[in-house]
C-alpha cells in the first residue's frame, strides 16, 4: 500500500462523517467528523470499481419536509441545516473520543480537539498487521511507522496538492460546505439519537475540501452517507460508503486532550 492511499484512507470519512459528517457536515460516515472526521481510499477500494448509483446527489423526499427539531422517521430535512447543526458543535475548544473503521482491516482510534475552526486528532492507526501513530494538526499531518522511528510530515502542499485529503478535511464542518440543495431523510430515532441518510456528491465534497477529485481510481458520482446524532445534534456514528463502509464513532465529549507536533529532531518528509 502506497503512502498516498494511506493519507486517503486515514482522512476517510467522512468524515464526516464523522464525516458529514461524515462525513459528511454530518457525521454517520463513520466518518466524518467532525470528523470529525473525518473525510475522508484503502487500496482496495482505490483498485475496485464501484458500481455507481443514481448520479443525483439527493435523497428522494418521500416523507413531509420537516426543521431538524421536529423531523419525525420518513421526513426529509434541508441538509445544509443537519450540517449546520454539526458545525455548531464542532467550535473551538470542544474535544472528545473517536474510532475509525475504514474497512480492508484499516482501522484507526484516539482522541481530537478543535482549535482554529481544525480537528486536531492524534490517533493509532492499524493496516494489515501494522501499526502506525498519526497526529494531525492543522493543516499538517505526521505519521510514524512509514520510515524507521521518524515522524513523516505532509503539509497542505505536500500532502492534499495530489487530491490526497488530510485526516481534518473530512470533519462535519468542512462537508456541511456540501450540502447545499441535498435532502437529508430522517431513518431512524431511537431515546435521545436521530439518524438522517443521504446522498453526498463526490464532486461537491471535494470540491468542500478545496482538492482535486484522485485520478487512478473509479470513483461513483454519489455515496451513501448516514449520520447518528445525540439529543445534542454531537456526532455518535457516521457512516460512507466508498465501495466498502467507512465508519466513524464520537464518544467521551468534552474529555481532556492536550495535542502537540512531535519534536522536530524526530520529524522528517518523503523523499
Amino acid at each position: 500500500m502506497t503512502f498516498k492511499r494511506t493519507s486517503a484512507f486515514a482522512a476517510a470519512l467522512a468524515a464526516t462523517a464523522l464525516t458529514v459528517s461524515a462525513c459528511g457536515g454530518g457525521t454517520t460516515t463513520d466518518t466524518t467528523t467532525t470528523s470529525s472526521t473525518t473525510s475522508t481510499a484503502s487500496g482496495a477500494a482505490s483498485s475496485t470499481t464501484s458500481e455507481s448509483p443514481s448520479s443525483s446527489s439527493t435523497t428522494e423526499d418521500t416523507g413531509s419536509s420537516s426543521g431538524l427539531g421536529d423531523a419525525k422517521v420518513g421526513d426529509s430535512v434541508d441538509a445544509v441545516e443537519l450540517g449546520n447543526a454539526m458545525a455548531e458543535v464542532f467550535k473551538d475548544g470542544k474535544s472528545g473520543h473517536m474510532t475509525m473503521d475504514m474497512g480492508g482491516g484499516i482501522k484507526a482510534e484516539g482522541d481530537f480537539v478543535i482549535k482554529g475552526g481544525k480537528q486536531n486528532t492524534q490517533m493509532t492507526m492499524e493496516m494489515a498487521g501494522q501499526k502506525m501513530e498519526m497526529i494531525s494538526i492543522g493543516e499538517t499531518t505526521y505519521m510514524k511507522g512509514l520510515v524507521g522511528d521518524k515522524w513523516v510530515k505532509t503539509d497542505g502542499t505536500t500532502g492534499g496538492a495530489d487530491g490526497t485529503p488530510q485526516l481534518n478535511t473530512f470533519d462535519p464542518k468542512t462537508m456541511a460546505k456540501a450540502f447545499e440543495g441535498i435532502k437529508a431523510k430522517v431513518t431512524d430515532k431511537s431515546g435521545d439519537t436521530t439518524t438522517y441518510s443521504l446522498e453526498l456528491s463526490l464532486k461537491k465534497m471535494f470540491d468542500a475540501m478545496g482538492t482535486d477529485m484522485p485520478t487512478g481510481v473509479t470513483l461513483p458520482d454519489s455515496i451513501p452517507v448516514t449520520y447518528t446524532l445525540d439529543g445534542e445534534n454531537r456526532p455518535v456514528k457516521s457512516t460512507i460508503n466508498m465501495g466498502m463502509n467507512i465508519v466513524i464513532e464520537y464518544s467521551d465529549w468534552g474529555k481532556k486532550v492536550n495535542i502537540s507536533a512531535p519534536p522536530a529532531a524526530q520529524v522528517t518528509t518523503m523523499g
